[in-house]
């Protein structure tokens, strides 16, 4: 068992976890902090964004080794992690989704790499599903034709398919350590110095693009390492299953935002303009699907459509502005 930091000690990691109505995700995840730190200094920050499920009380009532930052208000994933870091002091700073469990030996191989490794920025571990298969979280940094290949009116004609394979990088083995362009930041350690030199998280993203944009950045500074032998179980994807309209405004701005900041103007304008054409065909065709599949008894399916039309609506009728202002 590793060594609890204060604010006083110099840590190897700080962790930085951002929260929001997680407490029964949370106890597990620092539970296995306390298991697994091995023979490290840690450092725990948990960024609390005005959860009202009693996850501050828990964790100050179970863990009292956790620093605690309490919001008075829903501030985002990026500002939340910029609040983390600030509060950091250790070598390297490991960015923890909060619906994910560290696995024995995953944070001594994360710190081994980087102590080993002076030309790498970044490291991140093989993610787990709870399926119990790796997920995959290797991607090459998205181009225009890749997201557009996302928009059905794109996508049928097949014109960006090659872009968005490439984007993708589905036949990346996981089982494989390798310098990759991009990782999902549920689980990513990354160099104290190169967070600081490449800037912090970019809070005008609301949700979903983040990572991208900062793995981005990282990039500039140095290479990203995905390390296969390090293993983390991530639950996932439970608060963007509760809130489909949410995020599917914030993705959309979030991408628009990325290709503004890093492909320009011009490449932001085409994929909005591509997007808002889209729409009205979109919400169509999914209304025909949840129909459909409701007169022959697919009732799971049918609610699934209706769900994604709502979403996509909402979009239309409340977001489509934020969304050309991002």
């Amino acid at each position: 068992m590793g060594q609890h930091a204060d604010v006083t000690d110099r840590a190897d990691i700080s962790i930085c976890i951002v929260n929001w109505n997680g407490e029964a995700l949370l106890g597990p995840l620092l539970r296995s902090i306390e298991a697994h730190s091995d023979t490290l200094v840690v450092r725990t920050i948990v960024v609390d964004n005005a959860s009202t499920d009693g996850s501050v009380e828990m964790i100050r009532r179970e863990f009292e080794w956790v620093e605690v930052v309490v919001n008075a208000h829903n501030a985002g994933f990026a500002a939340g992690n910029n609040q983390a870091a600030a509060c950091a002091n250790g070598r390297y700073l490991l960015f923890l989704n909060n619906d994910t469990i560290i696995r024995a030996g995953a944070l001594r191989a994360l710190v081994n790499f980087l102590d080993d490794h002076p030309d790498f920025v970044a490291v991140a571990p093989r993610l787990i599903g709870d399926d119990g298969r790796p997920q995959q979280t290797v991607r090459n940094l998205p181009t225009l034709g890749a997201l557009l290949d996302q928009v059905l009116i794109v996508k049928w004609t097949r014109l960006f398919r090659q872009s968005y394979e490439e984007y993708r990088l589905r036949r990346f083995d996981p089982d494989r350590s390798a310098a990759v362009e991009q990782v999902a930041a549920a689980a990513l350690m990354v160099r104290r110095e190169a967070y600081e030199k490449c800037g912090p998280w970019d809070e005008g993203y609301v949700f979903g693009m983040e990572d991208v944009d900062l793995c981005r950045r990282l990039g500039e500074c140095g290479k990203i390492q995905y390390l296969s032998e390090a293993q983390i179980d991530h639950l996932g994807r439970i608060s963007s299953r509760a809130n489909r309209g949410f995020v599917y405004q914030a993705y959309e701005c979030g991408r628009a935002r990325y290709l503004g900041k890093h492909e320009g103007a011009s490449a932001a304008f085409v994929y909005k303009l591509v997007v808002t054409a889209d729409l009205p065909i979109r919400m169509v065709l999914l209304a025909g699907a949840g129909l459909i599949n409701g007169v022959r008894g697919r009732l799971d399916k049918a609610r699934d459509y209706r769900d994604r039309f709502v979403a996509a609506g909402s979009f239309l009728f409340s977001g489509i502005v934020r969304f050309w202002r991002a």
